[in-house]
Protein backbone atom coordinates (compact mmCIF):
# COMPACT_ATOMS: atom_id res chain seq x y z
CA UNK A 1 0.00 0.00 0.00
CA UNK A 2 1.11 3.06 -0.89
CA UNK A 3 -0.18 5.69 1.94
CA UNK A 4 -1.30 9.43 0.69
CA UNK A 5 -1.73 10.74 4.74
CA UNK A 6 0.82 10.62 7.30
CA UNK A 7 -1.56 8.07 8.80
CA UNK A 8 -1.79 5.70 6.17
CA UNK A 9 -5.46 6.46 4.75
CA UNK A 10 -6.49 7.52 1.50
CA UNK A 11 -7.48 10.97 0.37
CA UNK A 12 -11.46 11.12 -0.52
CA UNK A 13 -11.35 12.45 -3.51
CA UNK A 14 -9.45 9.43 -4.74
CA UNK A 15 -12.34 7.24 -3.52
CA UNK A 16 -14.68 9.49 -4.77
CA UNK A 17 -13.27 9.29 -8.51
CA UNK A 18 -12.77 5.73 -8.31
CA UNK A 19 -16.70 5.10 -7.12
CA UNK A 20 -17.38 7.40 -9.75
CA UNK A 21 -15.79 5.93 -12.54
CA UNK A 22 -16.58 1.87 -11.46
CA UNK A 23 -20.74 3.49 -11.75
CA UNK A 24 -19.59 4.83 -15.18
CA UNK A 25 -18.13 1.99 -16.54
CA UNK A 26 -20.86 -0.13 -15.03
CA UNK A 27 -23.77 2.17 -16.62
CA UNK A 28 -21.86 1.78 -19.80
CA UNK A 29 -21.92 -1.51 -19.86
CA UNK A 30 -25.93 -1.70 -18.93
CA UNK A 31 -26.33 0.33 -21.93
CA UNK A 32 -24.35 -2.23 -23.78
CA UNK A 33 -25.74 -5.48 -22.90
CA UNK A 34 -29.43 -3.56 -23.85
CA UNK A 35 -28.00 -2.87 -26.90
CA UNK A 36 -26.44 -6.60 -27.43
CA UNK A 37 -29.06 -8.60 -25.96
CA UNK A 38 -32.03 -6.11 -25.52
CA UNK A 39 -34.01 -5.53 -22.57
CA UNK A 40 -35.56 -8.41 -21.69
CA UNK A 41 -32.17 -9.67 -20.71
CA UNK A 42 -31.93 -8.55 -17.26
CA UNK A 43 -29.71 -10.91 -15.95
CA UNK A 44 -26.84 -10.33 -18.57
CA UNK A 45 -27.14 -6.64 -18.49
CA UNK A 46 -26.70 -7.16 -14.64
CA UNK A 47 -23.83 -9.07 -14.93
CA UNK A 48 -22.23 -7.25 -17.61
CA UNK A 49 -22.65 -3.89 -15.88
CA UNK A 50 -21.71 -5.56 -12.61
CA UNK A 51 -18.20 -6.55 -14.28
CA UNK A 52 -17.89 -3.37 -15.98
CA UNK A 53 -18.50 -1.34 -12.40
CA UNK A 54 -15.80 -3.51 -10.80
CA UNK A 55 -13.00 -2.67 -13.99
CA UNK A 56 -13.74 0.38 -13.42
CA UNK A 57 -13.02 1.40 -10.31
CA UNK A 58 -10.00 -1.02 -10.20
CA UNK A 59 -8.45 0.84 -13.05
CA UNK A 60 -9.47 4.13 -11.75
CA UNK A 61 -7.63 3.26 -8.45
CA UNK A 62 -4.30 1.70 -9.56
CA UNK A 63 -4.11 4.36 -12.57
CA UNK A 64 -4.19 7.36 -10.26
CA UNK A 65 -1.56 9.49 -11.05
CA UNK A 66 -1.95 11.47 -7.42
CA UNK A 67 -0.67 8.61 -5.10
CA UNK A 68 2.35 9.18 -3.01
CA UNK A 69 5.45 7.29 -4.41
CA UNK A 70 8.70 6.40 -2.29
CA UNK A 71 12.00 8.23 -3.28
CA UNK A 72 13.29 5.63 -6.03
CA UNK A 73 15.98 6.44 -8.64
CA UNK A 74 13.22 6.94 -10.70
CA UNK A 75 12.96 10.57 -9.13
CA UNK A 76 13.60 13.48 -12.07
CA UNK A 77 14.86 16.53 -10.85
CA UNK A 78 12.47 19.31 -10.11
CA UNK A 79 10.16 17.00 -8.32
CA UNK A 80 8.71 14.81 -11.03
CA UNK A 81 8.63 11.31 -11.42
CA UNK A 82 9.06 9.10 -13.78
CA UNK A 83 6.00 6.64 -14.78
CA UNK A 84 7.15 3.82 -16.41
CA UNK A 85 3.81 2.27 -16.62
CA UNK A 86 1.33 2.55 -19.07
CA UNK A 87 -1.27 5.06 -18.27
CA UNK A 88 -4.50 7.21 -20.15
CA UNK A 89 -3.79 10.44 -20.08
CA UNK A 90 -6.68 13.30 -19.95
CA UNK A 91 -9.24 10.23 -19.80
CA UNK A 92 -12.16 11.99 -18.41
CA UNK A 93 -13.30 14.04 -21.49
CA UNK A 94 -13.12 10.52 -24.00
CA UNK A 95 -14.70 8.54 -21.35
CA UNK A 96 -17.01 10.80 -20.61
CA UNK A 97 -18.35 12.03 -23.83
CA UNK A 98 -18.09 8.56 -25.23
CA UNK A 99 -20.74 7.74 -21.80
CA UNK A 100 -22.47 10.64 -23.41
CA UNK A 101 -23.08 9.05 -26.80
CA UNK A 102 -23.80 5.47 -25.59
CA UNK A 103 -27.08 6.92 -23.71
CA UNK A 104 -27.86 9.38 -26.65
CA UNK A 105 -27.97 6.43 -28.79
CA UNK A 106 -29.75 4.19 -26.01
CA UNK A 107 -32.39 6.61 -25.77
CA UNK A 108 -33.13 6.18 -29.44
CA UNK A 109 -32.75 2.50 -29.79
CA UNK A 110 -35.39 2.33 -26.97
CA UNK A 111 -37.31 4.92 -28.46
CA UNK A 112 -37.65 3.37 -32.27
CA UNK A 113 -36.91 -0.17 -31.21
CA UNK A 114 -35.47 -0.84 -34.56
CA UNK A 115 -32.72 -4.23 -35.04
CA UNK A 116 -30.66 -2.34 -37.32
CA UNK A 117 -30.91 0.69 -34.87
CA UNK A 118 -29.55 -1.63 -31.79
CA UNK A 119 -26.97 -3.04 -34.01
CA UNK A 120 -25.30 0.49 -34.73
CA UNK A 121 -25.22 1.18 -31.89
CA UNK A 122 -23.43 -2.15 -30.48
CA UNK A 123 -20.83 -1.56 -33.17
CA UNK A 124 -20.07 2.38 -31.81
CA UNK A 125 -20.39 0.58 -27.85
CA UNK A 126 -17.50 -1.85 -30.06
CA UNK A 127 -15.38 0.84 -31.67
CA UNK A 128 -15.62 3.17 -28.59
CA UNK A 129 -14.76 0.59 -26.62
CA UNK A 130 -12.15 -0.48 -28.04
CA UNK A 131 -10.63 3.05 -29.07
CA UNK A 132 -10.24 3.72 -25.55
CA UNK A 133 -8.66 0.20 -24.97
CA UNK A 134 -6.63 -0.76 -27.48
CA UNK A 135 -3.86 2.22 -27.26
CA UNK A 136 -2.12 0.82 -24.21
CA UNK A 137 -0.73 -2.16 -26.19
CA UNK A 138 1.41 -0.02 -28.79
CA UNK A 139 2.06 2.68 -26.17
CA UNK A 140 3.77 -0.54 -23.88
CA UNK A 141 5.73 -1.98 -26.77
CA UNK A 142 6.96 0.89 -28.33
CA UNK A 143 10.71 1.14 -28.68
CA UNK A 144 12.82 4.65 -28.68
CA UNK A 145 16.30 4.80 -29.25
CA UNK A 146 18.41 8.28 -30.04
CA UNK A 147 20.61 8.17 -33.21
CA UNK A 148 22.67 11.40 -32.96
CA UNK A 149 22.95 14.33 -30.41
CA UNK A 150 25.64 17.10 -29.76
CA UNK A 151 28.21 16.65 -27.34
CA UNK A 152 27.98 20.53 -26.16
CA UNK A 153 25.17 22.91 -24.84
CA UNK A 154 24.31 25.40 -22.56
CA UNK A 155 21.51 25.97 -19.88
CA UNK A 156 18.65 27.76 -21.15
CA UNK A 157 19.57 27.20 -25.25
CA UNK A 158 17.41 24.81 -27.58
CA UNK A 159 19.23 21.54 -28.51
CA UNK A 160 17.96 19.36 -31.36
CA UNK A 161 18.12 15.57 -30.94
CA UNK A 162 17.26 12.59 -33.29
CA UNK A 163 15.72 9.98 -31.81
CA UNK A 164 13.89 6.67 -33.93
CA UNK A 165 10.66 4.89 -32.78
CA UNK A 166 9.61 1.98 -33.97
CA UNK A 167 5.84 2.99 -34.22
CA UNK A 168 3.75 6.01 -34.43
CA UNK A 169 4.04 7.61 -31.51
CA UNK A 170 4.28 10.82 -29.67
CA UNK A 171 7.52 12.07 -28.08
CA UNK A 172 7.55 14.78 -25.92
CA UNK A 173 11.00 15.20 -23.79
CA UNK A 174 10.34 15.32 -20.04
CA UNK A 175 13.98 15.91 -18.41
CA UNK A 176 15.20 18.21 -20.32
CA UNK A 177 11.93 19.50 -20.66
CA UNK A 178 11.05 20.05 -24.80
CA UNK A 179 7.76 19.76 -27.05
CA UNK A 180 6.26 17.44 -28.19
CA UNK A 181 7.29 16.20 -31.51
CA UNK A 182 5.62 13.38 -33.73
CA UNK A 183 7.51 10.17 -34.82
CA UNK A 184 5.51 10.12 -38.31
CA UNK A 185 5.60 7.32 -41.18
CA UNK A 186 3.19 5.11 -43.60
CA UNK A 187 6.02 2.58 -43.45
CA UNK A 188 6.86 0.02 -41.17
CA UNK A 189 10.23 0.13 -39.69
CA UNK A 190 12.32 2.84 -37.76
CA UNK A 191 10.92 6.46 -37.75
CA UNK A 192 13.13 9.20 -36.94
CA UNK A 193 11.98 12.22 -35.64
CA UNK A 194 13.94 15.33 -34.32
CA UNK A 195 12.85 16.82 -30.83
CA UNK A 196 14.20 20.13 -29.13
CA UNK A 197 14.83 20.55 -25.09
CA UNK A 198 16.27 23.14 -23.22
CA UNK A 199 18.39 22.20 -20.39
CA UNK A 200 17.23 24.41 -17.19
CA UNK A 201 21.01 23.86 -15.70
CA UNK A 202 24.28 22.67 -16.05
CA UNK A 203 25.54 19.44 -15.81
CA UNK A 204 27.00 16.35 -17.80
CA UNK A 205 23.94 14.27 -19.55
CA UNK A 206 24.03 10.53 -20.25
CA UNK A 207 20.29 9.97 -20.79
CA UNK A 208 16.88 11.78 -21.59
CA UNK A 209 13.35 10.85 -20.33
CA UNK A 210 10.82 10.75 -23.16
CA UNK A 211 7.34 10.08 -22.92
CA UNK A 212 6.03 8.00 -25.77
CA UNK A 213 2.27 8.65 -26.23
CA UNK A 214 -0.01 7.25 -28.97
CA UNK A 215 -3.73 6.86 -29.51
CA UNK A 216 -3.89 3.95 -32.36
CA UNK A 217 -5.87 3.37 -34.08
CA UNK A 218 -9.51 5.44 -33.89
CA UNK A 219 -7.64 8.66 -31.37
CA UNK A 220 -9.92 8.65 -29.07
CA UNK A 221 -7.72 8.19 -26.06
CA UNK A 222 -4.20 8.39 -25.32
CA UNK A 223 -2.16 6.20 -23.84
CA UNK A 224 1.53 7.30 -22.26
CA UNK A 225 4.21 5.98 -20.46
CA UNK A 226 7.77 7.55 -19.75
CA UNK A 227 10.80 5.37 -21.22
CA UNK A 228 14.81 6.50 -20.61
CA UNK A 229 16.79 7.15 -23.73
CA UNK A 230 20.53 6.40 -23.45
CA UNK A 231 22.44 8.75 -25.65
CA UNK A 232 25.44 7.82 -28.19
CA UNK A 233 27.80 10.54 -25.47
CA UNK A 234 27.79 12.35 -23.14
CA UNK A 235 26.18 16.11 -23.49
CA UNK A 236 27.65 18.34 -21.78
CA UNK A 237 25.34 21.54 -20.71
CA UNK A 238 27.25 24.81 -19.98
CA UNK A 239 26.22 27.28 -17.30
CA UNK A 240 24.32 30.87 -18.79
CA UNK A 241 27.38 33.25 -19.15
CA UNK A 242 26.69 35.86 -16.06
CA UNK A 243 28.14 39.10 -15.21
CA UNK A 244 31.45 38.36 -14.49
CA UNK A 245 31.53 40.22 -10.98
CA UNK A 246 34.63 40.56 -8.92
CA UNK A 247 37.11 37.29 -8.56
CA UNK A 248 39.47 36.48 -5.84
CA UNK A 249 42.24 35.96 -8.51
CA UNK A 250 45.89 35.31 -8.38
CA UNK A 251 48.78 35.58 -10.92
CA UNK A 252 50.52 31.71 -11.07
CA UNK A 253 54.54 32.48 -10.10
CA UNK A 254 55.43 35.76 -11.25
CA UNK A 255 59.55 34.79 -10.76
CA UNK A 256 58.96 32.31 -13.91
CA UNK A 257 59.31 28.89 -12.51
CA UNK A 258 55.96 27.81 -12.58
CA UNK A 259 54.78 24.38 -14.52
CA UNK A 260 51.57 25.61 -15.70
CA UNK A 261 52.58 28.45 -17.96
CA UNK A 262 51.54 28.94 -21.50
CA UNK A 263 53.16 30.37 -24.36
CA UNK A 264 52.65 34.10 -25.31
CA UNK A 265 53.19 33.74 -28.90
CA UNK A 266 55.60 36.32 -29.83
CA UNK A 267 59.56 36.45 -30.28
CA UNK A 268 62.03 35.51 -32.19
CA UNK A 269 62.20 32.31 -34.84
CA UNK A 270 64.49 29.81 -33.80
CA UNK A 271 63.80 27.21 -36.17
CA UNK A 272 60.87 24.73 -37.14
CA UNK A 273 60.04 21.26 -34.78
CA UNK A 274 57.36 18.63 -35.38
CA UNK A 275 53.93 19.22 -34.54
CA UNK A 276 53.19 18.98 -30.95
CA UNK A 277 49.06 19.09 -29.76
CA UNK A 278 48.56 22.50 -28.19
CA UNK A 279 50.50 24.71 -30.95
CA UNK A 280 48.29 27.37 -33.32
CA UNK A 281 47.57 26.71 -37.15
CA UNK A 282 49.60 30.20 -37.78
CA UNK A 283 52.70 28.39 -36.40
CA UNK A 284 52.73 25.82 -38.93
CA UNK A 285 55.67 25.70 -41.04
CA UNK A 286 54.62 25.16 -45.01
CA UNK A 287 57.47 24.75 -46.62
CA UNK A 288 59.48 22.46 -44.07
CA UNK A 289 56.11 20.79 -43.82
CA UNK A 290 55.99 19.98 -47.85
CA UNK A 291 59.55 19.27 -47.61
CA UNK A 292 59.97 16.52 -44.88
CA UNK A 293 56.03 15.13 -45.20
CA UNK A 294 54.89 15.22 -41.69
CA UNK A 295 53.48 18.71 -39.68
CA UNK A 296 56.38 21.09 -38.81
CA UNK A 297 55.88 24.33 -36.92
CA UNK A 298 57.86 27.64 -36.31
CA UNK A 299 59.38 27.35 -32.44
CA UNK A 300 60.23 31.18 -31.75
CA UNK A 301 62.34 32.81 -29.03
CA UNK A 302 59.48 33.61 -26.56
CA UNK A 303 58.43 34.29 -23.20
CA UNK A 304 55.92 32.66 -21.76
CA UNK A 305 53.39 34.63 -19.94
CA UNK A 306 51.73 34.04 -16.10
CA UNK A 307 48.38 32.67 -16.32
CA UNK A 308 45.37 33.74 -14.01
CA UNK A 309 44.89 31.11 -12.00
CA UNK A 310 41.05 31.03 -10.74
CA UNK A 311 40.15 28.12 -7.93
CA UNK A 312 36.16 27.51 -8.13
CA UNK A 313 34.78 26.37 -4.79
CA UNK A 314 31.01 25.47 -5.33
CA UNK A 315 28.57 25.69 -2.60
CA UNK A 316 26.40 22.57 -1.59
CA UNK A 317 23.11 24.33 -2.53
CA UNK A 318 22.57 23.70 -6.22
CA UNK A 319 20.74 27.23 -7.24
CA UNK A 320 23.84 28.96 -5.43
CA UNK A 321 26.63 27.00 -7.32
CA UNK A 322 24.65 27.72 -10.13
CA UNK A 323 24.41 31.02 -10.09
CA UNK A 324 28.90 30.72 -8.80
CA UNK A 325 29.31 28.91 -12.35
CA UNK A 326 27.22 31.44 -13.95
CA UNK A 327 29.62 34.26 -13.14
CA UNK A 328 33.13 32.12 -13.62
CA UNK A 329 31.57 31.57 -16.99
CA UNK A 330 31.66 35.08 -17.80
CA UNK A 331 34.48 36.19 -16.14
CA UNK A 332 36.69 33.00 -17.56
CA UNK A 333 35.17 33.89 -21.12
CA UNK A 334 36.37 37.62 -20.53
CA UNK A 335 39.63 36.40 -20.34
CA UNK A 336 40.06 34.20 -23.16
CA UNK A 337 38.22 37.11 -25.37
CA UNK A 338 40.96 39.42 -24.18
CA UNK A 339 44.03 36.79 -24.91
CA UNK A 340 44.81 35.98 -21.46
CA UNK A 341 45.85 32.58 -20.53
CA UNK A 342 43.69 30.81 -17.47
CA UNK A 343 44.30 28.04 -15.27
CA UNK A 344 41.03 26.88 -13.92
CA UNK A 345 40.36 24.67 -10.58
CA UNK A 346 37.15 22.45 -10.12
CA UNK A 347 36.24 20.09 -8.27
CA UNK A 348 35.01 16.86 -10.72
CA UNK A 349 33.32 13.34 -9.19
CA UNK A 350 37.06 12.15 -10.69
CA UNK A 351 38.94 14.24 -8.34
CA UNK A 352 40.48 17.28 -8.44
CA UNK A 353 41.46 18.97 -11.66
CA UNK A 354 44.44 21.68 -12.30
CA UNK A 355 44.32 22.45 -15.70
CA UNK A 356 44.72 25.41 -18.60
CA UNK A 357 41.53 25.93 -20.34
CA UNK A 358 41.74 26.46 -24.04
CA UNK A 359 38.58 27.85 -25.36
CA UNK A 360 34.95 28.67 -24.22
CA UNK A 361 34.15 24.92 -25.25
CA UNK A 362 37.18 23.82 -22.45
CA UNK A 363 35.34 25.75 -20.14
CA UNK A 364 31.84 24.40 -20.32
CA UNK A 365 32.66 21.13 -20.23
CA UNK A 366 34.66 22.07 -16.87
CA UNK A 367 32.20 23.89 -14.88
CA UNK A 368 29.67 21.25 -16.14
CA UNK A 369 31.68 18.69 -14.67
CA UNK A 370 32.17 20.48 -11.58
CA UNK A 371 30.87 19.61 -8.32
CA UNK A 372 30.50 20.97 -4.46
CA UNK A 373 33.78 19.90 -2.81
CA UNK A 374 33.44 17.26 -0.58
CA UNK A 375 33.73 17.88 3.41
CA UNK A 376 34.48 15.84 6.23
CA UNK A 377 34.05 16.56 9.92
CA UNK A 378 37.18 16.99 11.73
CA UNK A 379 37.82 16.45 15.69
CA UNK A 380 36.10 19.75 16.51
CA UNK A 381 32.82 19.06 14.68
CA UNK A 382 32.69 21.72 12.25
CA UNK A 383 32.92 20.35 8.59
CA UNK A 384 35.63 21.79 6.42
CA UNK A 385 36.91 21.27 2.46
CA UNK A 386 39.13 18.97 1.58
CA UNK A 387 40.93 18.01 -1.38
CA UNK A 388 39.15 14.88 -3.25
CA UNK A 389 41.50 12.40 -5.58
CA UNK A 390 39.46 9.35 -5.35
CA UNK A 391 36.63 8.36 -6.86
CA UNK A 392 33.40 9.25 -4.63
Amino acid sequence: MNPSTPDGRQPFWRTANAAFTGLLAGACGVVLARALFGPEMVVAGASIGAACLVAGSTLSWTFSVTRRRRRTAAALPGGQWMRRRVRPVGWFGPVAGSAVAMFAWAGVAHSSGSGWVQAVGALLAAVLLTGMVAPAVPARRAVVACTECPSDGQAGRPLAITLVADAPVRLRPRYPVGPPSLAEGTVRGRRPVEVTVTPDRRGVLERLVVEVATSAPFGILWWAKDVTVELPRPLHIAPRTGEPGALSTVTDDALGEAPLRTPAGMGEPRGVRPYRSGDTRRSVHWPATAHVGGLMVRETERQRDDPIVIDVVLPDDPTLAEAETERVMGAVTDFLARGRPVVLGTDEPDGRALRPVRDRIDVGRRLARAVPAPRVAPPDGSPRPVPRWGRR
